[in-house]
């Protein structure tokens, strides 16, 4: 089939591709004639002008020759006449012009035409160049001296105050000299190199103020400035020192400061106000900004109230004081603000912690089961998450997370639960469940008094079911659950009993009933909950009870499973 497929295949493309080829035979004679006309006027326009373009050339070429060789004819009469009579040069050039301008018109035209649009257009080019490089600029006079050029007024504004904040340490006496500040603006045009920024003109200012500066490294934290050092290297290793006090901990952790730390270079007081040594730094890098503040409790005091009091929320309070409890006492110290360090350091460190993955609860109905019983068919197991975080700490203390990845290391299980809607024998009794796959097989008896088990006279492989307080002389015997009955009569041993198959298995024995009680026969089909006998003492029994036995494929096992005792 796929042969004579491909085959039909083959024909069809072979058929499309003869079509296609005669169409564009047929297109290119359709087309042939229309082209080769446009073709020939395209060619006739083109000779024609090209003839045109180079009669024109020819003639210009013979008038500039013309009008080359008229030149050489009269340079020699006009510089003569240059060097000897000076008056009449003036009148002998404007004579040649003339001529030259009505014989050879054709040269000049096209001089006029051509040469001077040109000449126009260089001059353009050039004085666009020229202007480019230049604006309008702010010229800054300070203390009589031109200090700079700025593109506004902000630009000045903003390195007077850096100057400012420069100058702030220096004192008048120590620095040498007495500050002034004498201000001029003055509009002026200038090359664009020739504009400053803030920071080379408050270089310029420091420098014009009468003071004496030297050049150092500048400072600055979070923008305002602490000192300058006369070595950059120094200062950087000071701040370097106090961050490596916390890679130690963790190697792999991003340590950096929450201050933004600056070094500016340049012109600054030379006094001991504004420059120090590392050691200074270093000292002022290390102390407190702020001290951490605490509070006694009073008596009548209560967490809630003191938090309040000081504008914090409980739980912030209880993170400040982990030891403490929602109980306090008079005379209980409580932190209220931690103590912040000059600089602080911050630390992201990667972390990874393991969380529980609740399980769900499934219910299903089952008819195994009569209604009103439940049974967990599979535990529910909790599974686990494994979070990896980019924890950030400030000066060691947490203060926020980012999480980066959620791994699932195992797999919750649900919860299984089964429910029962298997209905029990709708007769006049009412049995009991506990919750187990089989009813209590007894009405009114619901005492054990001798176990599945070892007793003194053997190993008991059943259950016996009285009455607590004795008469269970005739108290009704149901269906453990549904069957056939394959045992109905007497055993010297069980007396009057019952057993019951109910499949898969499964049976039970009913033993010790009382003569003339039993309900049923041999190949009756019982429902749960239904009467099959009565409670007594036949057999070899030493008092009234109901023996009952469940087994499975012949072994008898201990019923309370069975029961959900």
């Amino acid at each position: 089939m796929f042969d004579r497929l491909y085959r039909n295949l083959y024909y069809l493309g072979l058929k499309s591709g003869y079509l296609l080829r005669n169409f564009g035979r047929w297109l290119l004679r359709r087309c042939s004639k229309p082209l080769r006309a446009v073709w020939a006027i395209v060619t006739a326009v083109a000779v024609t002008a090209g003839g045109f373009v180079v009669r024109a050339a020819r003639k210009l070429l013979r008038e500039c020759r013309a009008l080359a060789a008229d030149v050489r004819r009269v340079q020699a009469n006009v510089l003569q006449t240059l060097r000897h009579d000076r008056k009449a040069f003036f009148p002998l050039l404007r004579r040649y012009a003339r001529k030259a301008l009505s014989r050879h018109g054709i040269v000049l035209r096209f001089a006029v035409n051509v040469a001077a649009p040109c000449a126009a257009f260089v001059v353009l080019a050039l004085t666009l160049h020229a202007l480019s490089d230049r604006t309008l600029a702010l010229e800054v006079r300070y203390n009589d001296t031109v200090v700079g050029y700025v593109q506004s007024e902000s630009v000045y504004l903003d390195a007077r105050t850096q100057a400012a904040e420069r100058l702030a340490t220096a004192q008048a006496v120590g620095s040498g000299g007495t500050r002034t500040e004498n201000v001029s603006f003055a509009i002026r045009p200038v090359r664009l190199t020739q504009l400053r920024d803030a920071t080379v003109l408050c270089d310029a200012i420091v420098e014009h103020s009468n003071l004496q500066v030297t050049n150092a490294c500048g400072i600055y934290i979070d923008g305002e400035f602490l000192c300058a050092v006369k070595n950059e290297t120094d200062a950087a290793t000071v701040f370097d020192t106090i961050l490596d006090n916390y890679t130690a901990g963790d190697p792999n952790a991003v340590v950096g400061f929450v201050e933004d730390i600056d070094y500016v270079q340049g012109l600054y007081p030379d006094g001991s106000e504004t420059i120090w040594d590392a050691a200074r730094l270093s000292e002022r890098l290390n102390s407190k900004k702020s001290a951490a503040q605490y509070y006694t409790v009073e008596s009548g005091d209560t967490l809630s109230g003191v938090a309040q009091k000081f504008g914090l929320t409980t739980a912030q309070l209880l993170a400040l004081n982990p030891d403490a409890s929602e109980t306090i006492h008079a005379g209980q110290r409580l932190l209220i603000t931690q103590e912040v360090n000059y600089i602080q350091v911050q630390e992201t460190r990667t972390q990874t912690r393991t969380v529980e993955i609740p399980y769900e609860t499934i219910k299903e109905e089952t008819g195994s089961l009569y209604s009103g019983t439940r049974r967990t068919k599979t535990r529910g197991q909790a599974g686990e998450q494994q979070i990896t975080e980019l924890v950030t700490y400030v000066d060691g203390v947490r203060t926020s997370s980012k999480e980066v990845s959620r791994v699932t290391i195992r797999e919750p299980v649900n919860e299984v639960i089964q429910i029962g809607t298997k209905k029990a024998y709708s007769g006049s009794y009412s049995a009991t469940s506990y919750g187990g796959s089989l009813l209590w097989p007894a009405i009114g008896a619901y005492n054990i008094s001798s176990g599945y088990g070892s007793r003194s006279s053997g190993y008991h492989r059943a259950v016996d079911i009285t009455k607590s307080g004795g008469g269970s002389t005739g108290l009704p015997v149901v269906a453990a659950g549904s069957g056939r009955v394959t045992t109905a009569g007497y055993h010297s041993s069980y007396g009057y009993h019952v057993i019951i198959n109910h499949g898969n298995g499964l049976s039970t024995l009913y033993a010790h009933m009382q003569r003339g009680s039993l309900r049923v026969s041999v190949g009756d089909q019982v429902s749960a909950g239904q009467q099959v006998g009565n409670i007594g003492s036949t057999g070899n029994v030493t008092g009234p009870h109901l023996h009952f036995e469940v087994r499975v494929n012949g072994n008898r096992v201990n019923p309370l499973p069975y029961l959900g005792r």
